[in-house]
């Protein structure tokens, strides 16, 4: 059961939800909620990861809002959704994602997560937004494209790439998954991640990309407890 709820979450573009899963297999909700919480986890990359982008290299950085904060009113702009930042790295082989749950998208939020994992002889492409306006302070070069005056790629420079990765994980939140409570939705973020790094395009299909988040499981944890606290259930991942 543990092989076939893996390979359905690795194999689904978009994601496939507990519902359909407890359909497909039997389980209960709650079993199959959990357990691809736990593949989720698998899926993660954890520990001191390598920088992005380097000499020559281009990263494309942008961010994304999913959801409702709870207990704030829906109001304009995006203060009452969750923040996705995204870390694309451009590679001849194929473009690599790295992304993060954040604060907020002011540059005090974003900075550091953006020096933490990215080279500083990295070549940025970013939108116009202001919290990216100094970038050029701490890495060789920023290039940035003007969405407000209809510009969208001049050459190499564009967010295309990042964008792209959004549409799919738009589509998956939105479409397949729907609601994500804010403390769950870093693992969502992993998923996403999983599946772009380890896509056809880059030489991984449904069965190795399976596997290869079945060996991330070695040496994570993940129980599942009640709201109020109470631990139910106690196993490794």
């Amino acid at each position: 059961m543990w092989l076939y709820v893996t390979h359905l979450l690795c194999s689904s573009k978009k994601g496939i939800s507990s519902h359909q899963i407890m359909r497909m297999t039997g389980l209960t909700y709650k079993s199959a909620w959990f357990m691809t919480h736990r593949i989720r986890e698998a899926m993660a990359e954890r520990g001191l990861l390598p920088t992005m982008g380097g000499e020559g290299g281009i990263v494309e950085i942008d961010e994304t809002f999913i959801g409702k904060k709870e207990g704030m009113p829906v109001q304009r702009g995006y203060a009452h959704k969750h923040a996705v930042m995204t870390l694309v790295e451009r590679r001849p082989g194929g473009a690599r994602a790295r992304s993060f749950h954040v604060e907020g998208t002011a540059a005090a939020d974003l900075l550091p997560i953006i020096k933490a994992h990215v080279s500083g002889g990295s070549h940025i492409m970013t939108d116009e937004a202001g919290q990216y306006a100094h970038l050029n302070k701490h890495f060789t070069e920023h290039d940035y494209v003007t969405h407000s005056k209809g510009e969208y790629g001049r050459g190499l420079i564009h967010t295309n790439t990042v964008e792209g990765f959004y549409s799919v994980f738009k589509r998956g939140m939105k479409g397949v998954y729907q609601h994500c409570a804010e403390h769950h939705l870093h693992r969502y973020v992993s998923e996403f991640d999983f599946r772009y790094n380890n896509r056809s395009k880059l030489g991984v299909e449904d069965a190795a990309r399976a596997e290869t988040a079945i060996r991330g499981a070695v040496g994570k944890r993940l129980t599942y407890k009640k709201p109020r606290g109470e631990q139910v259930q106690d196993s490794l991942c």
